[in-house]
Formats: structure tokens, sequence, C-alpha cells
């Protein structure tokens, strides 16, 4: 059975295009608050990897910022307009890209001073498949680096359900989204509905399904010191606020 991620990244990623083309603006500020907080860390990277890098919003941004990055993805539509981007803003010396499936990352020998994983592309896969995951990333990050993690936070997300509702609505279009969370294996499945403006009101254009695993912060951190990280650190957001019970996203700073 094909998995969801061929599915929405590979089969139709036109549908999820349009989310990720309208948090460009979002990107320069996310890159700085990375950098700033693992220079909290001492941690000043000369090089990056960036696992499911999509169309490259935070590696264009990194590397115009010094970084060496190199942005992995199986998406080849996210990764074409990733090279575009290069090439626009001129840092083909410092960024690039290539189709790889994290699953594989145990395989590479490559290392770099900070492997990121960020906007939830962590938990797409069965129990053993992320315990995996994470420790591929792991074998990737150099002895003085870092992991860095950005993904929802469960107990802020189920604090507030809801259920269904619109978090996107503009001239372009419109956005409809429904979840269901199965308590007993911690997954929540989403249906993104996507609609074009017109004239008369909205067309269809087409939905994605994906199925991903949310961790509780003391969760996520043991994961981490299991795969082998020695020193694991929890906040709220890149921009390095504390952790709070009601935070809806969490960031994980995990070092060797």
């Amino acid at each position: 059975m094909t998995h969801w991620t061929e599915s929405v990244y590979r089969e139709n990623p036109e549908v999820f295009r349009r989310h990720l083309e309208d948090r460009l603006d979002d990107a320069a500020e996310e890159a700085d608050d990375l950098l700033a907080l693992l220079s909290d860390h001492d941690i000043d990277p000369e090089s990056a990897l960036d696992v499911a890098c999509g169309i490259g919003r935070h590696a264009v941004e990194l590397g115009d910022r010094g970084v060496t990055v190199r942005g992995i993805d199986i998406s080849e539509s996210y990764l074409d307009r990733a090279c575009e981007r290069v090439a626009d803003r001129g840092v083909g010396d410092a960024v690039a890209v290539e189709r790889a499936d994290m699953r594989d990352l145990a395989e590479r020998t490559d290392e770099y001073d900070v492997v990121y994983n960020l906007w939830t592309s962590f938990g797409y896969f069965d129990e053993a498949t992320n315990r995996d995951v994470l420790a591929g990333m792991h074998e990737r990050v150099a002895e003085e680096g870092a992991l860095v993690l950005e993904l929802v936070n469960r107990d802020g997300v189920l604090a507030d359900f809801r259920p269904a509702g619109i978090p996107e609505d503009d001239e372009d279009g419109l956005v409809v989204e429904s979840a269901d969370y199965d308590p007993e294996t911690a997954r929540m499945e989403t249906t993104r509905r996507v609609f074009a403006a017109t004239d008369e009101g909205y067309d269809y254009e087409g939905e994605m399904v994906y199925d991903v695993r949310l961790y509780a912060p003391a969760e996520l951190a043991a994961l981490c010191r299991d795969a082998g990280f020695e020193s694991v650190s929890l906040y709220a957001g890149l921009d390095g606020e504390p952790l709070e019970r009601e935070s809806t996203r969490l960031v994980v700073v995990a070092e060797p």
C-alpha cells in the first residue's frame, strides 16, 4: 500500500504547495531565530542538513546567511521549486538539494553542524520507523553539533482540540480542515481541502490527507535520548520561548 507521503508530496504535490508558498514570508525570521537558538547552545553552524526541505524555504535563507546547506525531500515538484528559488536568490554556491528519503538517513556518511527538521515533518511513519528516522538524524549530526526539531506539541493541541476549521481564507482561496485524533495511537489524521476563489465563489481544487504521530514533550525528549543524544532542551518555538502546558508548538534541540 502506498504511504500517504507518496500520495501527498509526489503524486498530488500542488494541493499542499500553495501552503508552502504562503509561508515564504516567514522563512527569514525563522532562519534568524534558528541561528540565534543554536548560538544560545554555543553552536555557530557552517553546514546544515535540511530534512524534508520542501521548496527550500529555510535552506535558501540559511544559505544567504553563509551556511552551507544540503536539502533533502521526496517530492520532485518541491525540489524543482527549491532549485528555482536557489537560483533566484543567487545562493547556488551554498545550497544544494536532492531527492532522498529521511528513512534512509542511516545509510549516509555525511555529517553536519546542524540537522534540522521543521514544521511537523517528523512522525510520519509507524513507531519503529519514526525511531529509525530519529536515529538516522543522530548519525548525521557532527560531534559538536545539534539536531533541531520543530513540530506540533500534542499537549497544547489537545488542550484546545478543534475537529474542523478554516485555517486559511483570503482573496486567493479557501482551505477547510477536518481532523480526527486517536488516543490509542496518538496519531492525528487531517483532511485538508483547498478551494480557489472565483468571481462566482469557490472552485474545488483538491484535497490531501495526512496522518501524523503527535508527541508530548517528555516523550519526544526520551526518544531523542534513546537515539543517542546526551542533552535535550525543549522550547515553545524557534525563538527560544519557554515551553508551557498550553504551547501549541514544540522545539527540540538535541546534542550528542
